[in-house]
């Protein structure tokens, strides 16, 4: 009996000592973490397409006199803008350059928690809008910079993109594509992620009184990544390509605060979908962590000089997700 009962210890004790080793090599190489990367930047992309149109734009598409002013026209009355020369430059309208910071702590199941940081340095263009038939369009790009770190895990990469934006009266729709690419370090172990992204908000605005309008606006996205696999203490250790979906339901409230100077607040709701991507560890597949939604509320703050336009803006994120993220950029203006 008691033969027995030592070899059913040694038995568990193997078995724990197993899955001692299977678990540190998924929390080594969980993808997951990345998701939780991959998910803060192309959310972070699809607010670059903005910079098609300054918070200033949304008061400057009616006159003084309260006619429609011609597109891209800015100050075509005489009032406003006098120093600016939009026909000296027929197809770009700015070029920019952002830093974006973020700091959060995301909760996963089994009462999981750990602490992401990202950093952005991004630079891009837009174009001028073209007039059509019904509306208008424009076009813009960028490319990104990356560093961030998840607890143990820390990544460098890049991402360049591409959008438009449509306009028609008081409605609009943005598609945004990019495509990225991050190396991922811990423990001395590398393993590389990268992703396609294609996203879509559809949006309408509302005139409220002569400083303020109304801004409500549905995103979706479509997110696929691809995984390296790698070799973890002797474990075989890899990822099966997987994808994940974004909704955000969003509203914002944009103010003439002062003359030049511009305000904004918005809430959003972010729902994701996905990312529980299938690890195996020599063969055998793992439980992955999963994170829950978040909601996203900001302040924005624009200053208009010349051909210049300053802006910032900090946002609180909670839930799944929970922590802030500030943003700085500058423009200027052909």
């Amino acid at each position: 009996m008691k033969k027995h009962t030592k070899f059913n210890l040694l038995l568990l004790f193997c078995a724990l000592l197993c899955g001692t080793n299977s678990a540190n090599a998924v929390s080594i190489y969980d993808n997951n973490m990345s998701v939780i990367d991959i998910n803060m930047l192309t959310n972070t992309f699809m607010s670059y397409t903005n910079h098609g149109e300054n918070l200033a734009d949304y008061f400057r598409d009616f006159a003084v006199y309260g006619t429609m002013r011609r597109l891209d026209e800015y100050g075509d009355d005489g009032s406003t803008l006098k120093n600016r020369d939009t026909s000296s430059n027929k197809l770009i309208k700015n070029v920019w350059a952002n830093a974006n910071h973020i700091n959060e702590n995301v909760h996963y199941n089994k009462n999981l928690t750990k602490r992401a940081r990202l950093n952005l340095a991004t630079i891009g263009t837009t174009t001028k809008d073209i007039e059509l038939k019904y509306g208008r369009i424009s076009a813009g790009g960028f490319a990104s910079y990356i560093n961030s770190k998840i607890t143990d895990i820390k990544s460098g990469g890049y991402a360049v993109g591409i959008f438009t934006d449509y306009k028609y009266r008081n409605f609009g729709a943005k598609i945004l594509t990019n495509v990225g690419a991050l190396n991922n370090t811990v423990h001395n172990k590398q393993f590389n992620n990268s992703w396609v992204n294609i996203g879509n908000e559809t949006y309408a605005k509302f005139k409220i009184d002569n400083t303020l309008y109304f801004k409500p606006a549905l995103y979706l996205a479509y997110t696929f990544v691809a995984s390296d696999d790698l070799s973890v203490n002797g474990d075989y250790v890899s990822s099966k390509d997987y994808n994940f979906f974004n909704i955000a339901p969003s509203i914002q409230f944009i103010k003439e605060v002062l003359p030049n100077w511009y305000g904004a607040f918005s809430a959003k709701y972010v729902a994701h979908f996905g990312g529980e991507n299938d690890i195996y560890v020599n063969n055998v597949k793992q439980s992955c962590l999963k994170t829950d939604n978040h909601t996203d509320v900001g302040l924005d703050l624009e200053y208009n000089f010349k051909r210049f336009v300053f802006g910032g803006n900090i946002h609180k994120q909670i839930g799944g997700i929970d922590g802030w993220s500030s943003n700085l950029n500058v423009k200027y203006m052909f």
